[in-house]
């Protein structure tokens, strides 16, 4: 435990896209080493196929840096049978070129800012651009849909 706050606002946020799918994704930092915040929000977006889905999510990735950051991204797609996915998956984003300190940081505050994500089954880690393989992570939430 880092000792890291978690700005109010973040369960409202969570709630929000979980059931009004209000962001595609949010991503979250941690403000001045001291309070996890909203940083980047992706518009709403309804994707229908995962080519769609793939597109936003490739979208997302264009801004990452190699800064660590939090992620809520919301998969939405059709199964081959036809039914509908929709889920909210959590992402630990700590690029293995990020200074030490904010790895180190990042790292033992990620379980405080999980408490607020209440029935979130989805978590991935991804320490390069490979680990953010679209096709890899959504036949992933695919299985568990």
């Amino acid at each position: 435990m880092s000792g890291v706050q978690v700005d109010a606002e973040i369960n409202g946020l969570f709630n929000d896209m979980k059931m009004r799918s209000t962001h595609k994704f949010v991503f979250f930092n941690i403000e001045g080493k001291k309070k996890i915040v909203a940083d980047v929000r992706g518009n709403p977006c309804k994707t229908e196929t995962k080519e769609e889905d793939e597109a936003q999510f490739n979208r997302m990735k264009e801004q990452l840096t190699n800064e660590p950051r939090y992620i809520l991204y919301d998969f939405g797609f059709m199964k081959k049978d036809g039914r509908r996915v929709n889920k909210l998956a959590f992402i630990f984003w700590c690029d293995e070129n990020a200074k030490i300190t904010d790895k180190m940081i990042y790292a033992s505050s990620k379980d405080t800012i999980k408490k607020f994500f209440t029935g979130l089954s989805l978590e991935f880690q991804a320490n390069d651009g490979c680990d953010l393989d679209y096709t890899t992570l959504s036949e992933e939430v695919e299985k568990r849909a």
